[in-house]
């Protein structure tokens, strides 16, 4: 990508997806659709240790879901400054379909949260 963030992005990779669902993965793309971070500066917005931030936003840029956009040099130390290539993900149907759990398998309280997550606004 070139550095023009989306309006929307389709997530078509199960695993992007996947990566995408997970709680602090998912919040730390909402933090970096709102504005470029580091993990320091997410760490500081979300309360996360720096090293759990860094290693999420490595496995988010991993799938493509951030890029870098600025290093800066802060002593002996190199800030990577990240964020979302998209304002909003939409994930596809046969990505979500490749990660969701068999609803059929699971109990009440499971197919609750599952609900949720598929009417949860986007971000």
């Amino acid at each position: 990508q070139d550095g023009a963030v989306l309006d929307v992005s389709v997530i078509d990779d199960p695993a992007a997806a996947e990566a995408s669902l997970q709680p602090i993965r998912a919040r730390l793309l909402a933090e970096l659709a709102k504005g470029p971070g580091s993990a320091s500066s997410l760490a500081e917005s979300t309360g996360l240790p720096r090293q759990k931030a860094n290693y999420h936003l490595r496995a988010l840029e991993d799938h493509g879901l951030v890029e870098l956009v600025e290093e800066r040099r802060k002593g002996n130390c190199t800030e990577r400054v990240l964020q979302a290539t998209a304002a909003s993900f939409v994930i596809s149907p046969a990505a979500l379909s490749a990660v969701a759990p068999d609803p059929g398998r699971l109990g009440v309280p499971q197919r609750r949260q599952q609900a949720d997550i598929a009417v949860r606004p986007q971000m």
